[in-house]
């Protein structure tokens, strides 16, 4: 339990978020919820793998990383990333999908958590403020509270 509690301390350690989606009005509202949450946040968008040299030497303290996009899904940005120098930072799987198969896949491939895209701006909000107060200096810890034993779960608001 103390585990727990401490991964969910007030850290605020992330201080920049890139999102790789390709809705573009899914990055506005993500932008618009972490600006709520905290103005300090600086929030970037990629949404296609064409664009991704335009980042190439930001560093990023977290990832939002979809799925379901056209010619380079979220599954093999996920596998360049962790093939590459950024191979450790944080990457939550931000989707509408909630397919158990898709689930498993991401953890296996080294996502960090996977947060199913809340179904309401408040949702959103606080979902949102829950991963950025995270403490994210250890990642794998993170992802041990919701992959254990080859049960795996999904990053949940409430």
């Amino acid at each position: 339990m103390y585990a727990l509690k401490t991964m969910f301390m007030q850290n605020n350690n992330v201080r920049s978020i890139l999102v790789i989606d390709d809705d573009v009005d899914d990055f506005d509202i993500v932008q618009e919820a972490v600006q709520e949450i905290d103005s300090q946040i600086c929030v970037y968008f990629l949404s296609n793998c064409e664009e991704a040299g335009k980042y190439k030497d930001q560093e990023f303290d977290l990832v939002l990383l979809d799925i379901n996009m056209p010619y380079h899904d979220g599954f093999a940005w996920l596998q360049d990333i962790r093939k590459s120098s950024r191979s450790q930072v944080p990457v939550v799987m931000y989707t509408n999908s909630g397919n158990p198969a898709n689930i498993v896949r991401a953890y296996d491939d080294g996502a960090n958590l996977y947060f199913t895209k809340p179904s309401s701006y408040t949702e959103l909000v606080e979902g949102l403020r829950k991963l950025v107060n995270l403490d994210w200096s250890n990642p794998e810890a993170i992802k041990g509270l919701y992959c254990q034993k080859g049960h795996y779960r999904t990053f949940e608001v409430a």
